[in-house]
């Protein structure tokens, strides 16, 4: 399922068109600790906490907070309630009009206020103390705090954040200072961007979202999707399927030093249903790569001009900045052409590789590295600045690897959430390469896209389940890829 996400300003502008429908600001301040306290019952009724303590800040994440602590009053009365104030309100905001500040006023008697330094025991952390506002590093007693909850024994805790971590960026997912480490965030209304970018994977935990009663998301221009509980689709195997049907892809190689991406990609291709993988590499190397791959064929770089016709798929870019290549007969394929590895140190500097790549069907899969020395950019920009900046063209789709990957075209772009830590290693961006080139030939460009970082991903979890989140072996990796389909019953 694919739900809206976005930056400060779209959540603010959801926020905004919901009370112009008619639904004040304190009923979505409820709303939000409803959608709050679903989760922590949940984790109430699993760790059995001594005592539920909230660091509350003056905003509308405090706000939250003070509205869930009535809550838990009301609905757990047998559990201590404790607040830490970590800002206090300014007279200017006593108004009737601040629902933090009336929520706060509706505080329940049986609710200590302590100090975060006189906490012990078997703790259930609730962090609302700042939102998707936060621009700027934390300090005073709200730093003090992060430092407290963070540092407070791991066995002895769980955390769960409101809307964002604080200290995270909303927009970037970087800390500002430092940062709440939670076990589990609700965010609110739609999905943050800095909660899948950056940091914000490792700080927010769990990612659940909360849902407010607000406004309709079709009203709303949403440029940014997340892919909610990503599952493969099925593909329909024809009877009389046979080789041709299901595909021929080229794989362009390199230096023959890095001719294992080019046999991963391959392998990829093949154990997602591709029927057939031609690899060219200068003449030269051809002895040294016969045989690595049963089912692998072989061609003269050289001779390509007139053999790209009888291909539907390109992979093109693994060891290729070694050697010379003429992209001039790139000109009349028609196929989808998979850009990875050294391709982004080549078109930086060869302009014409970009005007030859601009009318054709592309997918680019850079990794934060390639991304980065492909755009020239500074090592401190965001790295969700640079998904947005990559020129694309109309059938181009960008495919920019990270733990939560961002499938991105020129109209919008789709997170498909971080899933397992198997997937950090070298190999396994080659694989979702071969993953590309398949998905793309069965459906639209951008759903192929899509699809195939699914995949990528369910052959990472499944690698994870059946072996371990450190079993980097790419042939069981490549394995696992044909494993993803779900189990018709």
């Amino acid at each position: 399922m694919r739900v809206p996400a976005g930056k400060t300003a779209d959540s603010r502008a959801f926020d905004k068109k919901a009370m112009e429908a008619g639904i004040p600001s304190l009923i979505l301040m409820e709303n939000a600790a409803f959608s709050l306290f679903i989760e922590v019952k949940r984790v109430i009724n699993e760790w059995k906490p001594e005592k539920i303590i909230v660091f509350a800040g003056n905003g509308g994440n405090g706000g939250d907070g003070f509205a869930l602590l009535r809550i838990l009053a009301d609905r757990v009365p047998e559990i201590p309630l404790f607040l830490v104030e970590a800002a206090e309100f300014k007279e200017a905001n006593k108004i009737p009009e601040n629902s933090a500040w009336a929520n706060r006023l509706m505080m329940p008697e049986n609710v200590q206020v302590v100090d975060f330094k006189d906490v012990y025991g078997k703790v259930f952390f609730i962090d609302a103390m700042l939102g998707t506002g936060l621009k700027s590093e934390i300090s005073g007693k709200i730093r003090e705090s992060v430092g407290f909850i963070n540092s407070y024994p791991a066995d002895r805790k769980f955390v769960v954040s409101v809307d964002v971590p604080t200290g995270l960026d909303c927009d970037t997912g970087a800390v500002l200072g430092d940062a709440v480490k939670a076990d589990l965030t609700v965010t609110m209304g739609i999905y943050k961007t800095g909660l899948f970018a950056g940091n914000g994977t490792e700080r927010s935990g769990k990612i659940v979202l909360g849902h407010i009663s607000a406004v309709n998301e079709k009203d709303n221009d949403f440029r940014y999707f997340i892919e909610e509980n990503p599952e493969v689709r099925n593909r329909e195997i024809p009877l009389d399927s046979f080789k041709n049907r299901n595909g021929h892809l080229l794989v362009i190689g390199g230096d023959v030093e890095k001719v294992g991406a080019t046999i991963i990609s391959a392998k990829s291709f093949m154990s997602c249903g591709g029927g057939l993988v031609t690899a060219a590499f200068k003449k030269d190397f051809l002895p040294s790569i016969a045989g690595k791959m049963p089912g692998l064929m072989l061609t003269d770089v050289a001779e390509l001009k007139n053999e790209l016709r009888r291909f539907q798929a390109l992979v093109i870019g693994p060891g290729l900045s070694e050697i010379p290549f003429d992209f001039e007969i790139l000109k009349d394929f028609e196929g989808v052409i998979v850009v990875d590895a050294g391709m982004f140190d080549i078109m930086p500097e060869n302009k014409k590789t970009g005007e030859i790549l601009k009318d054709k069907k592309v997918v680019f899969t850079p990794h934060q590295g390639e991304i980065r020395r492909s755009l020239k950019a500074d090592k401190n920009e965001p790295w969700i600045s640079l998904v947005e900046r990559f020129p694309l063209e109309k059938n181009h789709v960008l495919i920019a690897k990270s733990h939560a990957t961002f499938v991105r075209d020129a109209e919008k772009t789709v997170i498909v959430p971080a899933g397992a830590k198997a997937l950090a290693f070298g190999g396994s961006g080659d694989a979702l390469t071969g993953i590309a080139a398949y998905e793309t030939l069965q459906t639209e460009l951008f759903e192929g896209c899509v699809n195939a970082v699914i995949r990528h991903r369910a052959a990472g979890i499944e690698l994870e389940k059946r072996f371990s989140a450190v079993t980097h072996d790419i042939e069981k990796l490549v394995e696992m890829i044909a494993l993803t389909e779900k189990k018709n019953a």
